[in-house]
């Protein structure tokens, strides 16, 4: 792509953040909040009146690497059934078996008869599908056909991502077109977001409530053409009528949460928030977010890593919209900065098993436990991994190849295998790998860290967390692979325990899981035994 290009697909930028109205002390402060408070915030970019005011990345995030939404998507999806109603493909009163009445049981079903585009959009199918189907079978429609009904279509509020699935399902048959292909005509060009990635189904249909990558600049203008009332560069890309309905609260979710910012209305996968009245927002999984201030003309964009997702929220309504200042060219300014996450310092080299390991490959015992529970471990951690028609897994066949300042690390999984270029001398290296048909850029280091002891950091930078290896070579050529991920793997415990909960009408059953949950956290990393050949 040329510069020119690049320039032409890029947000406009201003001079400066306070020509703009917005305090860049503010946004330095908000930051600083991150940092002190051990908020794992990974990059923000602040608009006002449709400029890039002010925006930082934690090394190695970059504005120039994609990031994982998870149900971002879902806005996404809710923006593509806009269009697709709007060109005539179907109406929110589209019912499921009008477009797939190959699932009509035998048996009739006044639930199922009734259940509608509108239905689904803000999740009020009153579907109970579990957080622990198997991803890997290609019957993702038969899934949510099956699952047993919570209530009524229309009757309640309960968040299924697999509404988005099957309404992503429905514009295939449809418009006779992927959601990708749908957008990118419609919405991606127009907005200038390039080469966005959304995993599918084993049958090729887009997640549709989770799975997207694009870049922070990409959610910001997103959020913007919300902002905008569906305008974007002088052209009217999502209609007006489609914005403001799908950011309004048409459902009462109330009921279901108690965080300020999840009980004040639901919209097509819009949240209204409770932080600032006059806003709403997508949302993702561990604090993904495209916050638009409807009345100041104003978008805040955040990717993450946090688990706890009202902490980020809270931390943004500390700074914002306070942040937000009358326009004023001439005041002194800042360039807001994350302090970078760091390659491990290097120590001494071990050259004596170094020298050892040329040549020669570590083959390791599958952990027969997490592969019966479908959970192998992966290089890619299992926060990313987990929602996967293809979750990869099963490291072995590992090759070591020392150089003077860093090593080239191979390693099989499943029938891919990669090799990548990992900082010996306290700085990352970048390479790319594909898992799982998937293709991440990686951040790598190393060091020797005690007896024995080789530590090797993976950070794949779409994803929000670091997997790292410890390889503990002993006597006898044997060798303990201790895995772990920063954050830590029973973050997503405490996703899956929530979920669990939700889909499960018993209180009892519902109380159980939520107390058993928890211990999956301490089998999901375990460590493995192998030996050198």
């Amino acid at each position: 792509m040329s510069v020119t290009e690049e320039k032409k697909n890029a947000l406009p930028r201003a001079v400066k953040a306070e020509a703009v109205g917005v305090d860049s002390k503010e946004v330095q402060a908000f930051i600083d909040d991150c940092r002190e408070n051990s908020i794992e915030v990974h990059s923000i970019m602040v608009l006002r009146h449709g400029q890039v005011a002010s925006e930082a990345y934690k090394y190695p995030f970059g504005p120039d690497k994609k990031h994982m939404v998870y149900s971002v998507s879902k806005s996404f999806t809710s923006t593509a059934i806009g269009l697709a109603i709007h060109e005539g493909y179907m109406t929110l009163e589209t019912k499921f078996l009008d477009v797939f009445p190959e699932f009509r049981p035998l048996k009739f079903d006044p639930y199922l008869e009734k259940l509608n585009v509108h239905h689904l959009l803000c999740m009020q199918s009153g579907k109970s599908v579990s957080p622990m189907v198997d991803r890997t079978a290609d019957h993702w429609i038969e899934d949510f056909v099956e699952s047993p009904w919570a209530f009524e279509p229309g009757t309640e509020w309960q968040y299924i991502s697999e509404n988005m699935y099957i309404l992503c399902a429905m514009i295939h048959r449809q418009t006779g077109m992927s959601v990708m292909e749908f957008l990118t005509p419609r919405l991606f060009e127009p907005l200038g977001i390039e080469d966005p990635f959304w995993e599918t189904c084993p049958s090729g249909i887009e997640t549709g409530g989770w799975g997207l990558m694009i870049k922070l600049e990409d959610l910001a203008k997103f959020s913007l053409c919300y902002q905008q009332k569906g305008m974007f560069n002088g052209k009217q890309v999502i209609p007006q009528e489609w914005v403001e309905l799908a950011s309004s609260a048409i459902a009462d979710n109330s009921s279901k949460n108690t965080d300020i910012d999840n009980d004040k209305g639901y919209g097509y996968c819009f949240w209204r928030c409770g932080g600032y009245a006059n806003a709403f927002r997508s949302d993702g999984m561990f604090s993904q977010y495209g916050i638009v201030f409807e009345d100041i003309d104003a978008v805040v964009a955040v990717n993450s890593g946090n688990a706890d997702q009202q902490v980020v929220l809270d931390a943004i309504w500390r700074h914002f919209p306070k942040a937000f200042i009358d326009d004023d060219p001439d005041a002194e300014t800042v360039i807001p900065e994350f302090k970078p996450y760091k390659a491990i310092e290097p120590g001494d080299r071990n050259t004596e098993i170094e020298r050892k390991l040329e040549g020669r490959r570590i083959t390791f015992n599958k952990a027969h436990v997490i592969n019966i529970a479908g959970l192998p471990v992966s290089v890619i951690p299992l926060v990313a991994t987990f929602m996967e028609k293809d979750r990869a897994g099963n490291i072995n066949n590992i090759d070591f190849q020392f150089l003077e300042d860093e090593l080239i690390f191979s390693w099989s999984e499943g029938d891919e295998r990669n090799s990548i270029h990992v900082g010996m001398d306290g700085e990352y290296r970048w390479d790319s790998i594909v898992l799982g048909g998937i293709r991440y850029t990686t951040a790598s280091c190393a060091a020797w860290t005690g007896d024995n002891v080789l530590e090797v950091r993976i950070r794949p930078v779409e994803t929000i967390a670091e997997r790292i290896l410890k390889f503990n070579f002993k006597e006898n050529n044997k060798v303990a692979m201790e895995p772990s991920t920063f954050p830590s793997s029973s973050a997503i415990v405490d996703h899956i325990k929530y979920a669990v909960k939700s889909v499960l009408s018993s209180d009892l059953l519902a109380n159980i899981a939520e107390r058993a949950l928890p211990a999956v956290g301490t089998f999901m990393d375990p460590t493995h035994h192998g030996v050198i050949r």
